[in-house]
């Protein structure tokens, strides 16, 4: 007699929203929600500080390489 392998998935919950169902197997752990991460004053002044560097050094830019660092650092870790 030959046993036939079946394939079951379990689940902790089952959540739906707008039409959406998200399975987890279980024992999961629910996804958390984080806040966008926040970008440091020192984060924005060392990458202004290498943009700085990176652009030869002039005076006088101070604040674009500021904006420049900090748009920079906005747009790779996705906050708007």
């Amino acid at each position: 007699m030959a046993k036939t392998a079946r394939n079951t998935v379990s689940t902790s919950s089952i959540r739906t929203t707008n039409s959406t169902t998200t399975l987890r197997p279980a024992g999961a752990k629910t996804p958390q929600t984080t806040a966008p991460a926040r970008i440091t004053h020192e984060q924005i002044a060392r990458r202004a500080h290498d943009i700085w560097v990176k652009n030869g050094c002039k005076h006088g830019q101070d604040e674009q390489n500021w904006l420049d660092a900090e748009r920079q650092l906005k747009a790779e870790l996705g906050n708007k």
